[in-house]
């Protein structure tokens, strides 16, 4: 199986790869919040819907004012009022007229607002200043109708994320559902004999399943539903038996159980189920064993991701692999973490066969390693904010060099 070890890019690739989004539900808008929309929507009618005002004044036929000199006085007769939610019905005739306010429909008959502060009123009469009106022409201090969206017009396409804006959107042009993707659904299997629930107190040889916690943590986070099945001891039958069920999600996590010792069980229970390796190992530390595979149930593909048991292995496996799988599914066209350049403010050591993934601080631009690299120590998945992606290299590179990171999430 030695070629099934891929390197870090190829083995993310080829994940996504298996990965398609996930089938559409349609959710309430605010249900909808942070999804993907899973199809183009339009509008079910234009915004706005008729000519409203922009300013507080009054309606009336340009024409009106056009007849007369730029420096003359002219006075029309006032008619009728329209305010938002209010609207006049009743058709401004030439010579009149209409109060009207900001957000309010215009008028039949009327084809612009001029501005309150340019008008002085007179009982049941107006007299407009048309110096003071300056420049003036039909629309004047009006949105027409469908300016901000026609009836029809693509409101969002397939692949939009819907932030409160975009449902504030659709909401505003018809809609009260959206169709989304919904969430990967995740079943997450820790195995080994020397794991305890979080809350035991470990007796000698045990330790508490805290990779289970934290793997739970960052696949939520990454947007999946996450059934965590809880741990299942270094026993073929009754691991057999828990794959087995957890095979009615969309994708499998295990971790622990697949290196390539006597108790890793993890690899023959996958291919005792049928599975298809898309990769053995990644050339990359921590978390080398990282194996994908897939698995026929009826007509559905199940991934099955198998981490190693060391928590910064498991932790970066995660992240570089289960992660984008995640994001495809639920629809986002970039699935990846964004990179960036940064400085080194500590050396950083490197692996002279594999690339290196370090866990660090970031500061600026400026990026400086956790102390301690080590993939089975707590310690090092806590507290750093980015990953250091260093190629394979003889000796660390030095303060002051530069190098990519992979921006993770900060609390």
């Amino acid at each position: 199986m030695a070629d099934l070890e891929l390197d870090i890019p190829d083995a993310q690739s080829a994940a996504l790869a298996c990965t398609s989004p996930a089938p559409a539900v349609a959710l309430d808008l605010e249900a909808a919040l942070g999804r993907v929309l899973a199809v183009d929507l339009h509008a079910r009618w234009p915004l706005p819907a008729g000519d409203v005002a922009t300013m507080d004044g009054y309606a009336l036929r340009s024409a009106d004012l056009l007849a007369h000199p730029a420096d003359a006085r002219v006075t029309l007769r006032r008619a009728g009022e329209s305010a938002a939610g209010h609207p006049l019905d009743v058709a401004v005739d030439p010579g009149h007229a209409a109060r009207i306010f900001t957000g309010a429909l215009l008028p039949p008959g009327a084809d612009a607002v001029v501005a309150q502060e340019d008008v002085h009123v007179l009982g049941d009469s107006l007299e407009i200043d048309r110096a003071a009106v300056g420049s003036f022409a039909p629309g004047h201090f009006l949105r027409r109708a469908g300016s901000d969206v026609a009836g029809g017009a693509l409101l969002l396409r397939a692949g939009s994320v819907l932030g409160p804006g975009e449902l504030a959107l659709l909401a505003g042009c018809g809609h009260t559902t959206a169709p989304v993707h919904r969430p990967p659904r995740i079943a997450l299997i820790s195995t080994g004999d020397e794991l305890v629930p979080v809350g035991a107190t470990p007796q000698r040889g045990q330790v508490v399943d805290s990779n289970g916690l934290m793997l739970t943590c960052q696949l939520r986070r990454a947007g999946a539903d996450v059934d965590a099945l809880g741990i299942v001891t270094d026993r073929a039958g009754k691991l057999h038996a828990a794959l087995g069920r957890a095979l009615a999600a969309d994708i499998v996590v295990t971790c622990g159980g697949i290196s390539v010792g006597d108790h890793d069980l993890v690899l023959p229970t996958m291919l005792a189920h049928g599975a298809s390796l898309v990769f053995r190992r990644v050339s990359m530390r921590p978390g080398r064993p990282t194996t994908l595979a897939r698995i026929t149930v009826g007509d559905r593909t199940v991934l099955v991701f198998a981490l190693p048991g060391n928590p910064a292995s498991a932790h970066v496996a995660c992240e570089l692999f289960v992660r984008p799988a995640i994001r495809r599914m639920l629809g986002l066209t970039r699935p990846y973490r964004e990179t960036r350049t940064v400085t080194l403010a500590a050396p950083a050591g490197r692996d002279r066969r594999r690339a290196s993934v370090l866990r660090a601080r970031l500061d600026g631009d400026h990026a400086t390693p956790l102390t301690d690299q080590t993939s089975g120590a707590l310690r090092s998945i806590a507290g750093h904010d980015i990953f250091l992606m260093l190629s394979p290299g003889t000796g660390p590179l030095a303060a002051g060099e530069t190098a990519t990171a992979l921006l993770l999430d900060t609390p």
